[in-house]
């Protein structure tokens, strides 16, 4: 065992490491920029021989109570082919007329709806950016969505369709570029990642003395240390994602989609070894052996959840998406949860069938504490859906990272401490001459 001068130096080296970790985030939390949310596409609009669009929505963002401001500006993508000075219109359309808007069939009368339009002109010269339309937005009783469209109803695009570039950029009252459904990010996510590190060095800690005492570190406690080093990851990476975004408006694709790639393997994983558990392994036998065929699916499983992340961040923005979790990737999420809870129940009741009543009882706690997390994305989707849409991302992530931490810290102390299931599980097992062997539920 290391001796009380070194462990007093752990500490402090700890101690250190966690108030340079707090300084960088309090100092990435201050460090405001009033840059605003820079969003850019690209649009076909016209009445052209194969196809007519003469309107559509570009945008939305989430305005708190105050006065903020919007921004916008177009040029040609495709430079020459259209009269320069042409001008088309920028409407926008608050959350309570937007339902409505969508049910309108003639899309030249949607305009009846708009609280305001403004004048969009393309350059003057050929390729380069035509005058910003620009504009406020006020609001004293509570925040709302307001959806931005372009129009060419007045026909200035003539029987043909041309290509536009879009560049639009948002700043709530005071100059955060942060929607009303992110405006709790930066500080919820600070300090999360600060409760992570802790936690992350106090696994590390107890894993280490885990091994002082019994000689070996169980491959359920390595699982358990990839599902955490899995979410810190996720977690540093989705920081320096929003440290980018306060600062250009845009953030980084590419750490975004690392991070959501992350979290989603830390939980498939974490999944995974429930079910392990629950179908026997280091309570009736000490070796996966004929447990083997769980790794494929739960591979394959991983696999899937990968694709629809990929495939759900290459998606263009969406009037009716404020979540990742919107629209058909979220049901898709929702089905597998479910089948895995399924799976993970059976798994549960054949194997406490095959035990005594310690074994019995055990399993009966496993399966309470195991069923609420696989249980807290089904549920929280649902109560989602209750929320107004600027309300659903908060509920969300927080429903879905309180259950992640909870699960991590029930699980460390399953695994590390000297209770009931360690006692009777292939933990207690120890390649140390003179330790004892695993006393399974089975043979009671």
């Amino acid at each position: 065992p290391p001796s009380p001068r070194g462990a007093e130096r752990e500490r402090r080296e700890a101690m250190a490491f966690l108030s340079r970790l707090a300084m960088l985030c309090f100092t990435l939390g201050c460090c405001h920029k009033a840059s605003a949310k820079v969003q850019r596409s690209t649009l076909r609009l016209g009445r052209g021989a194969r196809q007519t669009a003469e309107w559509q929505y570009v945008g939305k963002f989430g305005y708190a109570v105050g006065q903020g401001t919007y921004e916008a500006r177009l040029r040609e993508a495709v430079p020459g082919s259209l009269p320069l000075g042409t001008a088309l219109e920028l409407e926008i359309y608050m959350d309570e007329e937007w339902p409505q808007v969508e049910t309108v069939t003639e899309v030249c009368r949607k305009k009846e709806l708009a609280k305001r339009s403004r004048e969009m002109n393309i350059g003057q010269v050929a390729g380069d950016w035509g005058q910003a339309a620009k504009g406020s937005i006020s609001q004293n009783v509570r925040p709302h969505v307001w959806y931005f469209a372009i129009s060419d109803c007045g026909g200035k695009l003539m029987n043909s369709t041309y290509g536009f570039d879009l560049e639009m950029e948002f700043k709530q009252d005071g100059g955060s570029h942060f929607s009303v459904e992110l405006q709790w990010a930066p500080s919820a996510n600070l300090l999360t990642l600060v409760g992570c590190s802790f936690f992350l060095l106090s696994f590390c800690r107890r894993s280490r003395d885990f091994f002082i005492r019994t000689g070996s570190l169980h491959p359920v406690i390595w699982t358990l240390g990839c599902v955490v080093v899995f979410q810190y990851v996720a977690q540093c990476l989705h920081t320096g994602h929003l440290a980018i975004y306060r600062s250009d408006g845009q953030g980084s694709r590419a750490m975004e989609v690392l991070s959501e790639i992350f979290f989603v393997l830390c939980q498939v994983t974490q999944t995974s070894l429930l079910v392990t558990i629950a179908l026997g392994y280091t309570l009736l036998k000490a070796q996966l052996g004929d447990l083997q065929f769980v790794l494929p699916i739960c591979g394959l499983v991983a696999l899937v959840h990968v694709v629809l992340v990929v495939l759900d961040k290459a998606q263009c923005e969406a009037s009716h998406r404020f979540t990742d979790h919107d629209g058909s990737t979220g049901w898709i999420f929702f089905g597998l949860r479910l089948a895995l809870y399924a799976w993970f129940h059976w798994a549960a009741n054949r194997t406490a069938s095959q035990g005594g009543l310690r074994l019995q009882a055990f399993i009966g706690k496993f399966r309470i504490a195991a069923s609420m997390y696989f249980l807290a994305y089904p549920g929280t989707f649902l109560v989602m859906q209750l929320f107004a849409p600027y309300l659903r991302e908060p509920v969300m992530e927080t429903g879905l990272m309180a259950a992640q931490v909870a699960s991590n810290v029930w699980l460390a102390s399953l695994f590390l401490d000297r209770g009931a299931y360690f006692q009777a599980s292939s933990l207690s097992a120890s390649p140390l001459p003179g330790r004892g062997s695993p006393v399974f539920f089975k043979q009671d």
